[in-house]
């Protein structure tokens, strides 16, 4: 009889036939009943546990959860998820050197910390620190300092705050700013500069743009002489040719022409997934189905099951859509070809299972007998347990 393995959560991590062992689902071997030399088996996996399967490599097929010793830098380490075979996504728990000092990561405390000395080489990161006095030989960084009286020389920081907008404060003697020479020395975000007293106000010996040029202030102000380097309420409507841009955000949809290239360790992110691309379609497809090339047009749905002709799967959440302008949705549905997507499935799956046609545009779990590396179409990321038809995620790879 066969034994199931199941998971701490409750999901089946394998099942392992009479006389065999499966080395697969994990990093120890897992032997079926009346297997040979399960005693050796036995042995050697409670040794690799005691030792955290120490070695200079990740485990091999390793699940969530578990611990790997990493020989190369001597840190403990989590699997955050199942088949994570890069070192550094695991996570560190700790290092420990020859001397018997521990060194910690990232230590999260909720009470207190009562100690008679602590050196600290990196940071602390804290909600509230209190001191009655404290004594800083060297720099005090903070990222936020509510400080009642201090004598400073030199302050270096990005914001000064009274706490709130509404809340006054007092500068007191003579400030010098010193920005930068080619950009702005004082900006002022919100509110206005007011004078307390008529006999003072605003001195300057020269007015510039915003880009640095020198105006005179006398005459009429336009977008010819203005607007190119303000910012007002209804934005900047005309093309901006710079020839470097600097920003946080570009909203409100457009067009990028020309060539451009990304910079030595800049990429570019998504909140999709999928690589898709638009083909002609002989009829209007709901998403999430599959496509075969063919048909009176580019694609059609796939006609049979365990159909070899598999193309991809329409999509409308493409992280990136190539031949984007060809048509709409209706003509030229997207098709993804690699990546996360929804797909219509008919059956029960499995996580993990591989998806082959099932005809119809649909898909269903393929046995290990049927799958070949031209019908399969990708392997699920969720479970479906009905036999009826459903929506599943799941990642595509089709040839």
């Amino acid at each position: 009889m066969a034994y199931t393995i199941i998971r701490s959560d409750g999901n089946v991590l394998a099942t392992i036939q009479d006389g065999t062992i499966n080395t697969t689902a994990t990093s120890l071997g897992l032997p079926g009943r009346n297997y040979a030399s399960y005693g050796q088996t036995l042995d050697t996996n409670l040794v690799r546990m005691l030792e955290n399967f120490a070695k200079d490599t990740v485990p091999a097929n390793p699940i969530r959860g578990q611990l790997w010793y990493n020989t190369n830098d001597s840190t403990l380490r989590i699997c955050p998820a199942d088949n994570t075979t890069t070192a550094s996504n695991w996570v560190t728990l700790t290092t420990t050197s020859s001397a018997g000092d521990t060194t910690l990561g990232n230590v999260t405390v909720t009470g207190d910390i009562d100690a008679n000395n602590i050196a600290v080489t990196s940071g602390i990161t804290a909600n509230t620190i209190d001191v009655n006095y404290a004594n800083i030989a060297a720099n005090l960084v903070a990222l936020q300092a509510n400080i009642t009286t201090a004598n400073l020389t030199t302050v270096r920081t990005q914001t000064i705050t009274t706490g709130a907008a509404t809340t006054a404060g007092t500068l007191t003697g003579i400030w010098t700013i010193s920005g930068n020479t080619s950009g702005n020395g004082l900006v002022l975000g919100q509110g206005n500069i007011a004078f307390s007293s008529a006999t003072y106000g605003i001195k300057s010996d020269n007015y510039m743009y915003g880009n640095g040029s020198p105006f005179n202030p006398a005459g009429t102000y336009g977008n010819s002489n203005v607007a190119l380097y303000l910012n007002n309420a209804a934005g900047y409507t005309g093309n901006l040719y710079p020839s470097n841009l600097i920003t946080g955000y570009i909203g409100g949809g457009g067009t990028i022409a020309n060539v451009w290239t990304l910079a030595s360790g800049a990429r570019i992110q998504a909140t999709y997934a999928d690589l898709a691309e638009r083909y002609e379609a002989d009829a209007v497809y709901p998403v999430g189905t599959v496509v075969e090339i063919g048909g009176e047009k580019e694609i059609t749905s796939v006609k049979d099951d365990l159909s070899e002709e598999v193309f991809g799967v329409i999509s409308n959440s493409a992280a990136y859509l190539m031949n984007s302008t060809a048509g709409d949705d209706d003509t030229h549905p997207a098709v993804a070809l690699a990546g996360r997507v929804h797909v219509l499935v008919v059956g029960k799956v499995k996580k993990g299972q591989r998806l082959v046609s099932a005809g119809n545009g649909k898909a269903r779990a393929g046995s290990k007998e049927e799958l070949t590396s031209f019908n399969t179409i990708g392997r699920a990321l969720a479970n479906k347990d009905d036999d009826g038809e459903g929506m599943l995620e799941a990642v595509v790879f089709v040839n």
